[in-house]
């Protein structure tokens, strides 16, 4: 037998196998607490408007890599759009967040440097550090400082500034702290922060764009698209154009998805991006009311992501199975997921989910837990 085929056999006989749910454009679910769509741009008119108005200028695809003939005017403007916003000097886009992240591990970090990575750091995050040539130990979650104590100037230490399966943040005061004193470079990986909190959508470094040398990011979360990027300065980036084999052996992204997302950060940093972001975390506040309400035991969080956590894998798949029944979409994250013993339900909120919703969902919860 080869060796995945004695993997998938052993998955299956566990209650860890995972399924995908096909989703149609008709399905209707009382509530989606799965979507990553944070502020609910994905359906946004001018959005959609300003995809559908360049695809009959460039067509559907790109038609080539970055450096062949897939960069076009329109990348070159999202580009010089995203560096202002993140108050970098440049940036550059890529078709994936796993792509953006794995591409910087592997391209800016050499054989002399060390890295220190949070333990909960994404999966992206892991496959770059041991794809590159940098050595890398990690440090308990939001401890750094031990372990970065051996630290050596211009050593990496790659954090997230939301991070994605807990939700709650890094303390960016301490990475200010430990860069100035062991001279650190530091990434930062924002996917689940950038549009969806601060002062026009600047995410987790919103006060201090400087504390991070490199940032990443991602389009198919608050900002409802898809694909990312990488805020850094112009070494940096030019070395991510002229080394980096995540970007230079892809296609780009379509022109018509890089004017959708500029339409996008347009509207995250208007009026109307504020509006978004105050009901958002107005039901971030309700929701984790309720939870402490009821004594579920959950993790501090004040990021649109909570959490659920439950003493089994069992319990925590019947639980969602029942609110399925019920009407609402959620996730159940397992190991190897997340550490073992710590499956749970993740609930992603968004702007767009009213307060009488959530007030209905918690009352089909109370009466779940009273059959129980």
């Amino acid at each position: 037998m080869l060796g995945y085929e004695q993997r998938l056999n052993e998955r299956k006989d566990s209650s860890l196998f995972r399924s995908r749910k096909v989703r149609s454009s008709d399905a209707h679910w009382q509530l989606d607490f799965s979507t990553n769509d944070y502020l609910g741009l994905s359906q946004h008119p001018d959005i959609k408007r300003a995809f559908k108005q360049a695809i009959d200028i460039w067509g559907v695809g790109s038609t080539g890599s970055p450096l062949l003939s897939g960069y076009s005017k329109v990348h070159q403007e999202l580009e010089e759009l995203l560096a202002e916003w993140m108050n970098k000097p440049r940036a550059l886009l890529f078709n994936s967040g796993f792509a953006a992240n794995h591409g910087v591990l592997t391209t800016l970090i050499d054989k002399q440097q060390k890295l220190f990575a949070d333990k909960l750091v994404h999966a992206s995050i892991i496959d770059g550090m041991q794809h590159g040539e940098g050595r890398f130990k990690r440090f308990p979650h939001n401890q750094p400082e031990p372990v970065v104590s051996k630290a050596s100037p211009c050593d990496w230490l790659v954090t997230e500034g939301v991070f994605s399966m807990d939700g709650d943040a890094c303390d960016l005061n301490l990475l200010a702290y430990l860069k100035r004193k062991y001279d650190l470079k530091i990434m930062l990986d924002d996917a689940h922060g950038i549009a969806a909190y601060g002062a026009e959508g600047k995410g987790s470094l919103v006060a201090d764009s400087a504390v991070a040398d490199v940032i990443t990011g991602t389009f198919g979360k608050a900002l409802g698209v898809g694909g990312a990027f990488v805020c850094a300065d112009d070494d940096e980036i030019e070395s991510l154009i002229q080394f980096c084999r995540d970007y230079i052996y892809s296609t780009a992204m379509p022109p018509a998805q890089a004017a959708a997302i500029k339409a996008s950060v347009e509207i995250v940093r208007s009026a109307e991006g504020d509006d978004r972001r105050g009901r958002l975390a107005e039901r971030i506040q309700y929701f984790r009311e309720q939870l402490k309400q009821r004594g579920l035991k959950t993790i501090e969080s004040n990021s649109a992501i909570q959490t659920w956590l439950f003493n089994s894998d069992d319990d925590a798949l019947n639980m969602a199975t029942e609110l399925q029944a019920q009407g609402y979409l959620c996730s159940v994250i397992r190991p190897p997921t997340v550490p073992a013993g710590s499956s749970r339900i993740r609930f992603s909120l968004t702007s767009e989910m009213s307060t009488p919703e959530l007030a209905q969902f918690w009352s089909r919860v109370d009466r779940i837990l009273s059959q129980l």
